[in-house]
């Protein structure tokens, strides 16, 4: 009796933290999305500004690479997202509830948070500032010289690279504070993601399920720490290549 009442709170606790993955990895997903269309947005900006009709480098502009954006976070946007677009359009974001909805509603549900991780987290200044920087720095390098002396296109070979640049440092940088914010974010729009279930394991002191919660959270954090050193490693080998 003792052993089948152990049982079924073992699959329960398994559950939830297979249910919390899958809403984290949601909300990060949209995220991921969220920061590749701004870099791409910002890239095609700067690639059209940053140059005169001739194709010519411009003034160059004081790096800010090591620029700190101001950042808003989540403890306060997250409640007023909530409120005004209930208020304004109806709207409610705070989570469906999970045993009956399907994984398109979650899917759904999971925008709103991700786009307030994105903000709160200072990933959207990071980008806004390196795109500046990198497109300004990149594009006044010799090698960028001779090719627009050969009449080659400057936008199409830097882009790329520019991008990845952007996308690696900035998830770098931030990517501390979009964990610490997951928690926040998840907790305030009611989202059975991991950092929601750790908090809530750990007020009613189930230590078995928060580390469980927590080991999920750390091999998440750590897969995308090494992706991003191994990513960083790789580019630095193509960037060796130029002068």
């Amino acid at each position: 009796m003792i052993e089948t009442a152990a049982d079924k709170i073992t699959e329960w606790a398994q559950g939830f933290v297979l249910d919390g993955a899958l809403t984290t990895a949601l909300i990060l997903g949209w995220l991921a999305v969220f920061t590749l269309a701004v870099t791409l947005v910002g890239i095609f900006i700067h690639g059209q500004t940053g140059r005169n009709p001739d194709d010519k480098p411009v003034r160059r502009v004081k790096s800010e690479s090591s620029a700190i954006p101001f950042i808003v976070p989540s403890l306060a946007l997250a409640p007023l997202a909530i409120f005004s677009a209930w208020a304004a359009a109806r709207i409610n974001l705070i989570f469906p509830v999970f045993e009956f909805s399907g994984l398109s509603d979650i899917a759904i549900a999971s925008i709103a948070p991700a786009l307030l991780l994105f903000i709160g987290s200072g990933l959207l200044g990071r980008i806004i500032t390196l795109s500046r920087s990198e497109w300004s720095f990149w594009s006044e390098k010799p090698f960028v010289r001779v090719d627009r002396a050969f009449g080659k296109n400057i936008r199409s070979r830097l882009a790329p690279m520019v991008a990845s640049r952007i996308l690696l440092q900035s998830t770098s940088d931030c990517l501390p504070m979009v964990f610490s914010e997951l928690i926040i974010i998840e907790s305030i729009f009611n989202a059975p993601g991991l950092g929601f279930w750790s908090w809530e394991y750990a007020k009613t002191r189930d230590v078995e399920s928060a580390a469980k919660s927590i080991a999920v959270l750390f091999f998440i954090y750590g897969l995308i720490n090494l992706t991003i050193y191994f990513a960083n490693k790789n580019l630095g080998k193509k960037l060796t290549g130029y002068v």
